[in-house]
């Protein structure tokens, strides 16, 4: 009985852990437009492309973005015409919103792919923040980049957000494709962007802590059963 006494109250305390450190999503900060229609399109740090090429191709249906550069009508001949405006950059960004409340993390991800015409590619494709002086951040609110592949790969990028970036102001979210020389283009693509804000998640209950909830349950029935006889 004694024994069923302190299962008992280990069990009580697993149980508010429980109950207590289930995450939840707040509609705090933006989830962005998924056909990306309200991104901005800088082409050379000059603004919108005005050619209407292919620097940009948004897809309403896929809801998908593709960024591309260094294409041309013949593949490898620079001579030939350009399917591509940019000659240093391509740039789409959008206006993030960094609300949070208290106790709250932010999360970024997005769906990515680098991909392109050549194995050994010269086209470079970053993703970072901006604060509008032309410096790009990572996530660690440093100098620097949030995802920066050297080969062609794809993935599912995912992260949380460093508590300075809380409820800032003034910042940007940058998918950037830089050009190449060779002829031979490269091009990322872009889904399902997203920053939530969520709350802080403590300590999850480890496989024992349910067995000692399970425990004690089992022994309130036997002390009930036990007086009942009494």
């Amino acid at each position: 009985m004694q024994y069923c006494s302190k299962i008992k109250k280990i069990a009580v305390m697993t149980s508010f852990m429980v109950l207590t450190t289930s995450p939840s999503l707040s509609s705090a900060a933006g989830v962005y437009n998924e056909d990306f229609s309200s991104w901005s399109q800088d082409v050379d740090g000059l603004g919108e492309p005005i050619w209407g090429l292919d620097d940009f191709i948004i897809d309403t249906v896929n809801n998908s973005a593709r960024i591309e550069a260094d294409y041309w009508s013949e593949l490898g001949n620079t001579s030939s015409t350009a399917n591509d405006e940019a000659w240093f950059a391509s740039t789409l960004y959008q206006d993030i919103d960094l609300s949070a409340l208290a106790g709250q993390n932010l999360i970024l991800s997005f769906d990515w792919n680098f991909s392109g015409q050549e194995a050994s590619f010269d086209e470079n494709f970053l993703v970072a923040f901006g604060d509008g002086s032309g410096n790009y951040y990572g996530a660690d609110g440093n100098l620097g980049f949030l995802l920066n592949p050297l080969d062609y790969a794809s993935g599912v990028y995912s992260i949380i957000l460093d508590s300075s970036f809380l409820n800032a102001t003034g910042w940007t979210l940058e998918f950037q494709m830089n050009t190449g020389f060779d002829g031979y283009g490269s091009y990322a693509e872009i889904d399902n962007v997203s920053l939530n804000a969520v709350s802080k998640i403590a300590a999850v209950p480890e496989p024992s802590m349910l067995f000692l909830m399970i425990s004690g349950l089992i022994c309130l029935g036997r002390v009930r059963h036990t007086n009942k006889i009494a």
